[in-house]
């Protein structure tokens, strides 16, 4: 029996949203259990329904992704947090790897990279940084 990694995808482009959610749908063990549009549905979402991963975007509506991630690690050891994110700005980049997400990924990334990221975040790995993002913070 396979086991399945349950994600929440928090992201606030329902276009980009659904991309993502049929990119994680045909990957073989990946389970979207929620989708949010907000911050405040992101933390809601991982009390009720406390997946393994939490794939979340740093410009979310209500509570941006930062503060999402900061009262995730704060709520559950559980769920991991990997970002994926427009953004390759060195400020949002270590920002949030300075509270401990799992990885920063950016959402240009190869989707068989954002499907190995969510399978290794579940099983605790860190470190799950695109290229682009430590060529940025080698410079920054």
């Amino acid at each position: 029996m396979t086991v399945s990694t349950s994600v929440v995808l928090a992201e606030d482009n329902a276009f980009v949203r659904k991309g993502i959610r049929r990119l994680l749908d045909i990957a073989q063990n990946i389970k979207v259990v929620g989708e949010a549009g907000d911050g405040v549905e992101a933390i809601r979402l991982v009390k009720e329904l406390a997946p393994d991963v939490l794939l979340l975007d740093v410009e979310l509506p209500r509570i941006n992704g930062i503060e999402v991630a900061r009262q995730v690690s704060r709520l559950t050891k559980k769920t991991h947090v990997l970002v994926l994110s427009a953004y390759d700005d060195p400020e949002y980049i270590q920002s949030m790897l300075g509270i401990g997400v799992a990885g920063y990924l950016i959402k240009d990334e190869a989707p068989h990279r954002i499907v190995q990221a969510i399978l290794g975040v579940a099983q605790g790995q860190v470190g799950w940084i695109s290229p682009q993002v430590q060529r940025k913070l080698k410079r920054g």
